[in-house]
Parts: structure tokens; C-alpha cells; sequence
């Protein structure tokens, strides 16, 4: 029987009672702070308690839940791990690299000034965006930060037409880091946040 260490950590950790299941999507985006690994472990644990409740071994879970301290927690019986199931795998899968997605350069900037960096914050820095960023998921992160890599270039180069471009898609909204003094610096300390 598998000791399911990640699922308890999330539970002790970002799920604790206290936290609704409507706040479960916040969760999960908490839990992705640690590494890839244990996310893997983590997904792994998930589904293989989702195969066990598909072919209707109610008792194994049971033990699990038992063996692993999970009562007096979220996951006290068969029907709440079948609603942590149910409600956790997609939210993993909406949140995972997806490799097939193509990257277009600057979408992802554009994207974030239409939607996540809007003039009226009074502070770019990236603790005050970062969980919009990371509801976007693995895919959308890669994306962005290959923006910045292109970003940064255009400016090291001082190609014209990228940097054109750059400006125009910023200035439609109002935001003007990219031809400030702080572009550098805003991008450094998104990219090593990202990391």
C-alpha cells in the first residue's frame, strides 16, 4: 500500500480545515511552489488513488486514510477523497507544461498588459502580479519569460523594428516600463522570480 506523503503535505499545508473547497484552485496554486519532483510525486499519489476509487476499492482508500492520519482532515472518508480527486487532477493538469502549445513571441507580453499588469497598480514589481501569473500555468510562465528573453534582446541589440513593436503593444495601455530606466531591473526580477 503507498504512502501518500504529497497528498498529506498538501493537506497539512494549503488545505487544512479552515480553507473551503472553493479556495482549493488557490491551493494548488500555493502547493506549486515546491519542486517539480514532488509535484510528479504528488500527481502520481493522485491518481493512483483515482484508480483505485474507479475500480471500486473502497477499502484500500479507506486503509490509506487511516494509515496516513487523514481523519479529522478534509479526507476523513471515501465520498471527500472522491471530491479531492474529482476536483484536483484537472486543476494539476490546467496548471502543467503543455508542450504542444507554440510559443508566439510577445502573446504572452501582450496578454499580461491586457490583463494582469494594468496602469492603475501603483507597483510593477512582481510580487504584486505573481499569483495572476501562476493561475496561468507552467505553459503560460514558458511563454512569458521567453517574451522577456526577446525583450531583452531587442533592446541589447537595439533592434529597431522589435523594439517598435515592444513599445507600441505597452504604450496602447498605458504602461511604460519597457522604455523606462527600470526595464532592466523589472525584468531580472521577474525572470528569477519565474525560475
Amino acid at each position: 500500500m503507498i504512502v501518500i506523503e504529497e497528498i498529506k503535505y498538501f493537506i497539512d499545508a494549503h488545505f487544512f480545515q479552515g480553507i473551503g473547497w472553493d479556495l482549493i484552485e488557490d491551493a494548488v496554486i500555493d502547493h506549486r511552489k515546491i519542486s517539480k519532483e514532488e509535484r510528479i510525486k504528488f500527481k502520481e499519489e493522485i491518481l493512483y488513488i483515482k484508480n483505485l476509487l474507479d475500480q471500486n476499492q473502497f477499502k484500500t482508500v479507506k486503509k490509506i486514510i487511516v494509515n496516513n492520519d487523514l481523519e479529522g482532515t478534509k479526507l476523513t472518508d471515501i465520498e471527500d477523497m472522491q471530491r479531492f480527486v474529482n476536483e484536483i487532477l484537472p486543476l494539476i493538469e490546467k496548471f502543467e507544461l503543455k508542450k504542444e502549445i507554440s510559443y508566439i513571441p510577445l502573446e504572452s507580453l501582450k496578454y499580461m498588459i491586457e490583463t494582469i499588469i494594468i496602469p492603475t497598480k501603483t507597483s510593477l514589481s512582481y510580487p504584486f502580479f505573481a499569483i495572476d501569473i501562476q493561475r496561468e500555468g507552467d505553459t503560460f510562465i514558458q511563454h512569458f519569460k521567453q517574451d522577456l528573453e526577446y525583450v531583452e534582446q531587442a533592446f541589447k541589440e537595439n533592434d529597431k523594428s522589435k523594439i517598435e513593436e515592444i513599445l507600441q503593444i505597452s504604450q496602447e495601455k498605458g504602461v511604460y516600463i519597457f522604455e523606462s530606466e527600470y526595464r532592466n531591473s523589472f525584468i531580472q526580477e521577474v525572470m528569477e522570480n519565474l525560475s
